[in-house]
């Protein structure tokens, strides 16, 4: 099933966010299925944006990656970060571990998903999904201050 995807994160200059596709397995039932599905196709495009990263030794030789734009740069320098895309570490990421991960952090509240526009409520509740939703992730963060 496809799905558009979109991550806002707070602190960003630029504030217009591009929705991407997002391809999942199966059809979710609940919003704990719908996160499981959404973070196993998000590590799947990790690994293979891992497996297809140039070797340190030959990073130089490396011709498949085109070299970034004026443009490009100007976009990445409005967000505050020049990235070219590849991973530097060359791990590959657990999938079960990024599931269990996300279902606690969903638990803790540290981010919201939106479906269509309206919140989801907790991990059991039951959603109805149709090919080209648009799922919003909105990364919750504590704001500093005085509080105690």
């Amino acid at each position: 099933m496809k799905l558009k995807f979109e991550q806002k994160k707070p602190g960003r200059i630029r504030q217009t966010v591009q929705p991407i596709d997002i391809e999942i397995d199966g059809s979710p039932s609940t919003v704990a299925e719908l996160i499981d599905a959404t973070v196993r196709s998000c590590v799947a495009r990790f690994n293979l944006k891992t497996c297809s990263a140039p070797s340190r030794d030959r990073m130089d030789e490396d011709s498949t990656h085109a070299p970034v734009s004026e443009k490009q740069i100007e976009d990445f320098a409005e967000t505050g970060r020049v990235a070219f895309g590849i991973v530097y570490n060359g791990k590959m990421a657990d999938p079960d571990n990024a599931v269990e991960n996300a279902l606690q952090s969903y638990e803790d509240g540290l981010f919201r998903i939106f479906l269509n526009g309206k919140p989801l409520g907790e991990l059991e509740t039951k959603i109805e999904l149709t090919e080209g939703d648009c799922l919003t992730v909105v990364r919750l963060t504590l704001l500093a201050g005085r509080l105690w």
